[in-house]
C-alpha cells in the first residue's frame, strides 16, 4: 500500500440542510474567490471487493482504511484513478490520469480490463503502482456512484470544500442492494490541513457537528440498509 508519511489531515462536518445558506454564505464571505475552481460537480465511481473489504473497514473502524475510486467532473467521462488510504497518521493519497472513459446508465468500467494510463512515463508509473496495490487488496468491482457539487475555497494550506446535493447510485448486479438511488440527507464540509488539528475562526463561528464517515461509506450503507 502507500508508504511515507501522511499527505494531510481531514475533517469533516455535517451540514444541514437548514444550516446550508448561511455556511455558504459565511464561506463565500470569508474565502470567496480563494481557489482557481471555485465550483463543479465531481462524479466518483468507488471499487471494492466481492466481500466489501473496504465498506467493513470503515463499518468496523479499523485503523486503516483503503479506497479505490475512478473520478470525473460531470462530462459523463471519468478521466482519473485514485487510490485513497487513511490511518491514524492522516490521509495518503495516489492519482494518475486515465484515457477517459464513459459512464452507463446501472453500469461502470471493469477495473481489470477497461482502465489504461494516459501515456506518460510519470503518469504510467503511478498507475502502475494504484493497480499493484488493488492486486494485493483483492479483486475489484464496482460497488457505489457518489455525485455531488463542490464549492471550493482555500486559505494557506487549508483547503476546505463544500459538497452539497450528494447522490448515490447502486448497479446493476443488484447485490447487498435496498435501493438503486438515494440522496444523502445532508451535506458535508471538509477541511484538509498539514496541521494536526484546524484552526480555523470559521469552524467556531458555525459550529457544525464533526463526522467520521466518507460519502462512500455514508452512500454505500444507504443503498444497502435505507438508512444512515
Amino acid at each position: 500500500m502507500i508508504t511515507g508519511p501522511a499527505g494531510y489531515n481531514e475533517y469533516k462536518f455535517k451540514v444541514t440542510n437548514a444550516a446550508l445558506p448561511m455556511v455558504r454564505t459565511v464561506l463565500t464571505s470569508l474565502y470567496g474567490g480563494t481557489d482557481p475552481y471555485p465550483e463543479g460537480i465531481v462524479d466518483s465511481i468507488y471499487y471494492d471487493t466481492l466481500d466489501r473489504r473496504s465498506y467493513f473497514q470503515c463499518f468496523n473502524g479499523e485503523a486503516r482504511k483503503t479506497k479505490f475510486r475512478i473520478r470525473g467532473y460531470g462530462d459523463g467521462k471519468f478521466a482519473q484513478i485514485h487510490l485513497k488510504e487513511k490511518n491514524l497518521y492522516g490521509v495518503a493519497k495516489l492519482k494518475a490520469k486515465i484515457t477517459p472513459v464513459a459512464g452507463i446508465r446501472n453500469g461502470a468500467p471493469d477495473w481489470e480490463e477497461e482502465l489504461h494510463p494516459l501515456i506518460a512515463p510519470e503518469n504510467a508509473a503511478m498507475f502502475s503502482k494504484i493497480m499493484a496495490a488493488a492486486s494485493h487488496f483483492g479483486p475489484l468491482v464496482p460497488a457505489v456512484r457518489v455525485r455531488y457539487h463542490r464549492y471550493r475555497f482555500r486559505m494557506n494550506d487549508y483547503r476546505i470544500t463544500l459538497d452539497t446535493n450528494v447522490e448515490v447510485m447502486s448497479f446493476s448486479d443488484g447485490r447487498d442492494r435496498f435501493q438503486d438511488y438515494a440522496v444523502i440527507p445532508y451535506h458535508v464540509l471538509e477541511v484538509k490541513t498539514m496541521e494536526a488539528r484546524p484552526h480555523l475562526p470559521l469552524l467556531g463561528l458555525l459550529r457544525l457537528p464533526q463526522i467520521s464517515y466518507s460519502k462512500f461509506f455514508l452512500g454505500l450503507g444507504l443503498l444497502r440498509e435505507g438508512v444512515i
